[in-house]
């Protein structure tokens, strides 16, 4: 009995060992998470506990968490930081104080109107006055009743709530066909909309009659910003983008321009002509402009991680990858698996949309306003755009560009990058960086109406291949039907060759060369494609057989495999045979890619960084 005994705890003892092994060398490794900060949407002056407008109100949002404020006493700095009642909404547009003095925050991403009352402490959730099809309420404004305005994204639609009854109204699309719609109450009882971005317009909204006005006539309305101003006047004024016009609005009917210098702008700062001011999304400074004292608050809060956007590979073997909101350049070290966040690495907000590294440097283009850096890993940090920075600014690449998408680096010593437009624009580029001679060049329209999303080197040919998407820059609909693939020549840099490689695909996400040359495609609608880049022809279209295949994330491995990412597993290609596999079934999703360093994968899921470990057979049986 006693053997017995013994031997079924040493059974009991081997099962729980080999588990335990089997969970320690599972090949994919979560590495933690390399950035923990908000993004802070607005400072705003506001009233504190006593209902004196003596406070400072920071706006954060955050993945994954619920949108806070962070109040700072202007005369103290202390700060406390009021955390919003809902997890669903994570970040606020909208800021705007009632007659109660209770603050009100429009939320993304299911367009709430939240308040919260500084006396109390307390949140209240409204509810989405905007409706159930609303995304996010783009700006929130308090009319001379009292009554709360706010507008919506995606249906540009206007609403009001009253603070006095508790009850809200639905006005419904102020435009028939744009996304957004920011408005300001007028001390004349009118409501006036920017709405924005493909075809910019001024909508007078009258409350009481439920009337609306276009301002701007069917021919002048052309992509651009409108941003909406109550001066001290009481009137409404108007500014204009790109042209840089200004107009003041007469009796709610008319635009007559003015010049920008005798605008009475609005008094901003604190009531006793203190100013204030965010410095890098981390120090609140606050100066008196009579006697020029000034102080800066470093700030204090606690923050959900950072989603990761973009991973990839830098010169000296580390993997980087950059947070979005706020944007932040990040390293893993694999030698030492050392995860730091190298803080600020552009002068974009959101996120580097693209990287790739060049001579010893890493290359960074970031949205918005596709913006160019670069870092070199041997010098110390210190963000900015002089000489000896690092990370340097080295400017916007131009041309309209926002959102640069994809990044080749090496070819002809030069940087190449594919992107969508600005806001409200359709036509985006291949932009061309020349280090030695410090130029940029940017070709737009290179496919007709369409972005450059996706890009990869064929070495074999010295072609650059290129996929489109038949999306714009945000805020327009697409007019194009179907993805495109061109050959590109970065010697005479010129675009050589032009097919649609998916029927119906409306996006290229990835694309990788094989060492003999083929070209591989991914595309939205879960297809492959195989492209004899000599012969010019396509060889063969087959199903990802993946869910959710992830953008730039397809890459020549050390076997000669192309490795690829979708939302639920790591597949490789082989060009042999054009054979599709199954690698491993990821236990997380996976959202963003891709790095490849030897043997290993390294991608985001949600703020967290992964490693993955390629098997020395990876077409055995798959890692579940």
């Amino acid at each position: 009995m006693h053997s017995f005994r013994n031997q079924f705890l040493i059974t009991i003892f081997v099962v729980i060992l080999l588990s335990f092994h089997q969970e320690t060398s599972f090949a994919q490794q979560d590495l933690g998470i390399p950035v923990k900060e908000a993004i802070c949407w607005g400072v705003h002056a506001g009233p504190g506990k006593t209902g004196e407008k003596n406070t400072i109100y920071l706006s954060f949002g955050q993945y994954k968490a619920p949108l806070f404020l962070l109040a700072v006493n202007s005369e103290t700095g202390e700060m406390r930081q009021f955390n919003g009642p809902l997890s669903s909404e994570m970040g606020s547009w909208g800021f705007t104080v009632d007659h109660e003095n209770r603050i009100y925050l429009g939320s993304y991403y299911n367009a709430h109107l939240l308040r919260f009352d500084p006396k109390t402490e307390h949140w209240d959730d409204l509810g989405r006055p905007g409706g159930e099809t609303e995304s996010f309420i783009c700006a929130l404004t308090t009319a001379p009743d009292g009554k709360i305005w706010g507008g919506t994204f995606p249906s540009a639609k206007l609403f009001s709530y009253d603070p006095k009854t508790g009850k809200s109204e639905n006005f419904g699309r102020v435009d028939p066909e744009q996304f957004y719609c920011y408005p300001t109450a007028g001390e004349d009882g009118m409501i006036y909309c920017a709405i924005q971005f493909e075809k910019m317009d001024i909508v007078v909204f009258d409350p009481k009659q439920k009337t609306k006005v276009s301002l701007i006539p069917s021919e002048g309305r052309k992509p651009g910003r409108v941003s909406l101003v109550k001066g001290k006047d009481g009137k409404i004024y108007a500014g204009i983008s790109p042209s840089n016009q200004w107009f003041r609005i007469e009796e709610g009917e008319r635009l007559v321009e003015i010049s920008k210098s005798n605008i009475p702008f609005p008094q901003k700062g604190l009531p006793d002509g203190r100013q204030f001011s965010l410095v890098n999304n981390r120090i609140l400074r606050i100066q008196n402009p009579l006697t020029k004292e000034e102080k800066e608050i470093p700030l204090q809060y606690e923050a959900s991680g950072s989603y990761i956007f973009v991973v990839g590979l830098g010169p000296d073997s580390r993997i980087y990858g950059s947070s979005m909101l706020p944007l932040r350049l990040f390293v893993y070290d694999p030698e030492n698996g050392l995860l730091t966040n190298l803080g600020r690495a552009a002068f974009s907000d959101g996120e580097i949309y693209s990287l790739g590294t060049l001579d010893g440097k890493l290359y960074l283009c970031s949205y918005p306003g596709a913006r160019l850096s670069i870092y070199d890993p041997k010098k110390p940090l210190r963000f900015g755009k002089q000489e000896d920075d690092n990370p340097r600014d080295l400017g916007p690449l131009g041309g309209e560009q926002d959102r640069p998408r994809a990044m080749i680096a090496g070819p002809h010593g030069k940087i190449y990058i594919g992107s969508y437009p600005d806001y409200g624009l359709l036509g985006g580029a291949i932009s061309v960086y020349d280090p030695k001679k410090v130029e940029k060049r940017v070709y737009r329209h290179i496919v007709m109406n369409q972005s450059i999303v996706s890009l990869a080197y064929i070495e074999k040919l010295d072609l650059i291949a290129a996929g489109s998407s038949v999306r714009g820059g945000a805020g327009t609909r697409a007019i194009e039907k179907e993805a495109k693939l061109i050959l590109w020549d970065p010697k005479e840099e010129k675009k050589i060759f032009e097919i649609i490689p998916v029927p119906e695909a409306k996006t290229i996400l990835s694309l990788a060369a094989s060492i003999d040359g083929k070209l591989y495609g991914i595309t939205n609608n879960e297809k492959v494609f195989v492209f004899d880049s000599e012969k010019k022809e396509m060889k063969k279209v087959f199903d990802l057989e993946f869910k959710e295949p992830r953008e730039i994330s397809l890459q020549l491995g050390p076997d000669g495999k192309l490795y690829g990412l979708s939302k639920e597993a790591i597949f490789f290609i082989d060009p042999k045979n054009d054979q599709l596999s199954l690698v491993a079934k990821s236990p997380v999703p996976i959202d963003s890619g891709m790095a490849m360093l030897g043997r290993k994968i390294y991608y985001g899921s949600g703020a967290n960084l992964y490693e993955f470990e390629i098997p020395l057979d990876p077409s055995t049986k798959p890692t579940e």
